[in-house]
């Protein structure tokens, strides 16, 4: 009898032991983590890695502008109908890896393309959406996109100059914040662009759609630029 309540007590006792890790493990955690970043809230992007229209081949490349994706040409570069030979959008298969590029796409199979063929400084073109999501006050938007550097060529056409990139962050048609060619990227890779805007109380165009652009800058006679992995997030700063 005496030898069972003895272990029982040192059941016990491990039992307590236990707990009080545990506790303390929690305790450790709770005060390593930022207060707020729990309030970190993604915001729901349609076709945010251009996995959509899937691709099984390898390079597999599409003439036609990205699912829930929109054409943004204000210097008229892509045609009406795009082939092979001209400007366009689309979607490229980079899985497991592509020929253009020392890595396969950073989200899933496909990245995003944006290819213009015109001289350098002709104007510029890509892809934008509209979102759901509204622009509210006392709010940090994080907009991150990855941004590619495509080697090798094409049709005897060189690549080898990166023509400039640009990714806005749009609340109705005003652009709220932009990262223009603020990273280097190396060929054959890709790097995340990062663009935050925060807003008060009394910021103009709230209420208004947000919305993300993403362009080709045609600085160069490289004529093509890749993106991938678009995500937006909002942060709460009133807490």
């Amino acid at each position: 009898m005496l030898s069972k309540l003895v272990e029982e007590q040192k059941l016990m006792k491990q039992n307590l032991i236990v707990v009080v890790t545990v506790f303390l493990i929690y305790i450790c955690f709770t005060i390593n983590t930022p207060a707020n970043a729990a309030n970190v809230i993604p915001i729901p992007i349609n076709n945010p890695g251009f996995e959509d229209p899937f691709l099984k081949v390898k390079d597999e490349f599409t003439l036609e502008t990205p699912t829930n994706w929109t054409m943004y040409n204000p210097d008229g570069l892509i045609p009406e109908k795009p082939t092979n030979s001209t400007s366009y959008l689309g979607v490229t298969n980079a899985f497991p890896r592509s020929a253009f590029y020392d890595q396969h796409a950073p989200e899933g199979r496909n990245i995003g393309s944006v290819y213009l063929i015109q001289k350098s400084g002709s104007g510029i073109a890509g892809l934008e959406q509209t979102l759901d999501a509204t622009l509210e006050p006392n709010t940090k938007y994080t907009l991150m996109v990855d941004i590619g550097n495509a080697a090798d060529s094409f049709k005897d056409i060189s690549l080898a100059v990166f023509p400039g990139y640009r990714v806005e962050l749009l609340a109705g048609d005003t652009v709220l914040a932009a990262d223009e060619n603020t990273i280097s990227i190396e060929e054959g890779g890709f790097k995340t662009s990062t663009v935050t805007f925060t807003t008060k109380p009394n910021t103009p165009l709230l209420g208004q759609k947000l919305g993300i652009r993403l362009i080709n800058l045609l600085q160069s006679s490289s004529a093509n630029i890749d993106f991938d992995n678009v995500r937006l997030t909002a942060q709460p700063t009133n807490i």
